[in-house]
């Protein structure tokens, strides 16, 4: 029985940054392979991961255990992404799901115990610190419904209310976006949480 749906991010063609973000390398495997191993501390958990064409088969090697699949309209940006990971998760399973934690993999600054406090709120939240929301993202019943049926290019924070659950972490802003943003996040690999 899967006790939480996530869907991963990974669509983007990371034109900043000049290569995938999901396969930027973090003590020698890529950063996907670090958030689903991650993900995987969670109990009955089943992650599907949308991507790209450029990266279908890639993440389909590199984490075998996942649900991958293809947005084929990854520019209409994370919306379009999340409506297809629902798709999939709806057809494998009957339905929407009733909770489901959206992960993008370019914002890897959070830990297992920000999501279980996401999860105990029991509504549709995301962590916050120092005034600002942060990722992961956790939507609840009918939260889900509404981002399914949206425009694809509808951007997340015009369809849904988050409830931000105060936390204190100092790597929840951290965004891979350019060739900068690796030194951070190689800071943060050496990390307990990650």
């Amino acid at each position: 029985m899967v006790g939480l749906n996530v869907i991963v991010l990974a669509a983007g063609r990371s034109s900043r940054l000049g290569q995938p973000k999901a396969f930027v390398e973090v003590g020698g495997r890529p950063l996907i392979v670090h958030l689903v191993h991650r993900l995987q501390n969670l109990p009955g958990i089943q992650i599907t991961v949308v991507t790209n064409d450029d990266l279908l088969a890639d993440v389909l090697l590199a984490c075998p255990s996942v649900h991958a699949v293809l947005n084929p309209n990854p520019e209409h940006g994370r919306t379009g992404s999340i409506q297809t990971g629902l798709a999939s998760i709806s057809e494998r399973g009957g339905g929407l799901p009733k909770h489901l934690l959206v992960v993008p993999v370019d914002r890897p600054g959070w830990s297992i115990e920000i999501v279980n406090k996401l999860i105990e709120s029991k509504k549709t939240s995301c962590p916050e610190s120092e005034g600002r929301g942060g990722h992961p993202l956790y939507l609840v019943g009918e939260d889900i419904t509404a981002v399914y049926l949206s425009k694809s290019d509808e951007p997340l924070s015009s369809i849904v209310q988050r409830h931000q659950i105060p936390v204190d972490f100092e790597w929840l802003h951290m965004n891979i976006d350019t060739a900068a943003d690796l030194d951070e996040l190689k800071s943060a690999s050496t990390e307990d949480w990650f």
